[in-house]
């Protein structure tokens, strides 16, 4: 069964769906940017209510849950290019 949560180090947290699915796309490639766009086009679809605040807005949502975890993997950005995850061992 598949759950929207992340753990790491122990812990848990639970993941909105929106969260989920970003997080999903970065999981997957975590060497790759992933732009707004790109995010935008996969998680809200159709959708286009959804606009770079709301990808923005996600994505610090993600970082904090992170913090929570102690996870040593953060989303970092390359202004107006996109997303990726940078693990660090510090």
């Amino acid at each position: 069964m598949s759950t929207c949560e992340l753990e790491c180090n122990g812990k848990s947290i639970h993941l909105a769906y929106k969260e989920f699915e970003i997080m999903k796309l970065l999981m997957y490639h975590p060497k790759i940017l992933t732009s707004k766009e790109e995010l935008i086009n996969s998680v809200w679809g159709n959708d286009r209510e959804a606009i770079d605040n709301n990808v923005e807005a996600y994505i610090s949502f993600l970082r904090k849950k992170l913090l929570f975890l102690k996870s040593k993997v953060t989303i970092k950005v390359i202004r107006k290019v996109g997303y990726h995850l940078e693990y660090s061992d510090a």
